[in-house]
């Protein structure tokens, strides 16, 4: 084989007037080698090559000219099935199926189920070369502060109160300072999409001119070509709060790449080791902790913290303004139950409207209800089917006439645990005035002092407790607001409160502990 400085040597030599026979006596070449390499050389020096993919003669290293050999593997036959797969993909591209495409490794298996022996590196050359598969090319995106915004959604499985639920995660982030805003939802219809759009801006406390999305159906309704058209809903809250809508391409989730690494990175950071929760509401406190912890960490380019990066967004966008209620008013009828019916769960309505109409706003979260115009009640919001959402407030005055359907009553068992133990407790068989405990709970909300009431009364008294003797120590002195460990002045108090409360109902002296 011919290096280069021994190329060089047979150019040198022929510079030097010597003959191709001399020059083969010289180094040792025969005079074909010794003849190319100085009609090459001849030739460079009368073209420029300077605008050419080319190096100088003199100055290119010897090749040979490589042997091809016959393909053993890849047969006219497995050529054939591999076209076939490769136009197939095109059809399924030319009628909105791109997602059911053939990958190369699926071509690769498809080949080896049908009995053919070829290796993956092989079937996936020939692919890229019958396809002209080139790399793609990236734009790099100039980020400007408080202009743009990115959303979508995510999935997280949790085990709520022992029981595995799946969650979604609505993500939404500013590109220029990394910021994120993550919330939990037990769906992802319209109204949680309007719902985490006035959490989001009422957290960062300004409004980025551009939103953008993907193409999800609560943002899209319709497709005609490729033309996309924008649901009401959200053409509504676009228009209130004054910002523009920009959709990604089909299949382009890389033109909100910042929300795609987001959603990814927040749901690890969160939820890949802690998933046991007693409630939802705690994983969502769990959630808003790492955010924040998240948010303080400084940027990897900019040397500043992602909250002080979206504070400069902030002082250069648009202020935030009144809040946008995206709940849905509808009207509903008091059932027989002293209910309505909310995609097909049943929440309860203050008694005494059987049979009327009454307006409510249902929201993402709350249900809340008005009758006559006024605001009289809201629950939370249950995402499941055929649930019955109680609250014993609701039924006061029915219980009083129907004494005996207190203990086994829906209402009850939904009841807070600290009125569920109070009844186990201290008024099985008592319902009358287990009642009217309630009523002076819900006239005075006091359930935290007569909790502690009760408390006091116990350590004093055993289980000899009366509603009478509760709403009294309650009267007579507010809640001190101290820690757990009364004092002496405290534990004094109660005992003379005891005393007049045994002189009051006229109690025996050796009833008083």
């Amino acid at each position: 084989m011919i290096l280069l400085r021994e190329k060089q040597k047979v150019i040198e030599y022929h510079l030097n007037g010597k003959t191709e026979r001399q020059i083969r006596d010289l180094t040792g070449h025969s005079r074909n080698t010794i003849r190319k390499y100085t009609r090459e050389f001849k030739k460079s020096r009368e073209e420029d090559v300077r605008e050419l993919p080319i190096t100088e003669s003199i100055l290119e290293k010897p090749t040979y000219k490589k042997r091809q050999g016959k393909k053993k593997v890849l047969t006219p036959e497995i050529e054939q099935v591999l076209k076939r797969f490769i136009r197939e993909n095109e059809r399924k591209r030319n009628h909105y199926m791109s997602k059911q495409q053939m990958k190369i490794v699926d071509m690769h298996e498809a080949l080896i189920d049908r009995g053919f022996q070829i290796g993956y590196t092989t079937v996936r050359h020939f692919v890229n070369r019958e396809t002209g598969k080139a790399k793609e090319t990236f734009i790099r995106k100039y980020m400007e502060p408080g202009y743009e915004v990115e959303f979508d959604w995510g999935e997280v499985k949790l085990v709520i109160d022992g029981h595995t639920k799946r969650l979604s995660l609505a993500v939404f982030t500013l590109p220029y300072s990394n910021y994120r805003v993550a919330k939990l939802y037990e769906s992802e219809t319209q109204i949680c999409v309007l719902d985490v759009h006035s959490h989001f801006l009422h957290q960062v406390g300004f409004i980025p001119s551009v939103f953008v999305y993907d193409n999800m159906r609560t943002v899209v309704k319709s497709f005609i070509g490729d033309e996309r058209e924008i649901h009401e809903e959200m053409k509504n809250l676009s228009n209130y709060y004054g910002f523009s809508i920009r959709l990604c391409g089909p299949g382009k989730g890389n033109e909100k790449g910042s929300v795609e690494r987001s959603v990814e990175f927040i749901r690890r950071k969160a939820f890949s080791e802690a998933i046991h929760y007693p409630s939802i509401e705690e994983a969502a406190e769990h959630l808003a902790r790492t955010l924040h912890k998240l948010n303080n960490r400084n940027h990897y380019a900019k040397d500043k913290a992602h909250r002080e990066l979206m504070t400069e967004e902030k002082e250069q966008s648009t202020p935030m303004i009144a809040f946008y209620d995206p709940s849905e008013l509808i009207e509903c009828r008091v059932d027989k139950y002293s209910t309505i019916v909310i995609k097909q769960n049943h929440y309860s309505v203050p008694e005494g409207h059987v049979g009327k109409f009454i307006k409510v706003k249902v929201g993402a979260e709350k249900i809340r209800l008005f009758i006559d115009g006024d605001y009289v009640s809201e629950h939370k919001r249950n995402w499941g089917v055929h649930q019955w959402v109680m609250d014993i407030n609701h039924y006061l005055d029915t219980f009083k006439m129907k004494r005996g359907a207190l203990p086994q009553s829906e209402s009850l068992r939904q009841a807070p645990k600290q009125i569920k133990n109070i009844y186990n407790h201290y008024y099985i068989g008592k319902e009358r005035d287990f009642i009217d405990l309630l009523s002076y709970i819900k006239e005075n909300k006091k359930l935290d002092r007569v909790m502690e009431v009760i408390e006091e009364l116990q350590s004093l008294r055993g289980e000899n407790i009366t509603t009478e003797q509760i709403i009294f120590m309650c009267q007579q002195s507010p809640s001190s607001g101290d820690s757990p460990h009364k004092s002496d002045d405290i534990t004094g108090q109660a005992r003379a409160n005891i005393k007049a409360l045994e002189e009051l109902f006229m109690l025996s002296e050796e009833g008083a502990q």
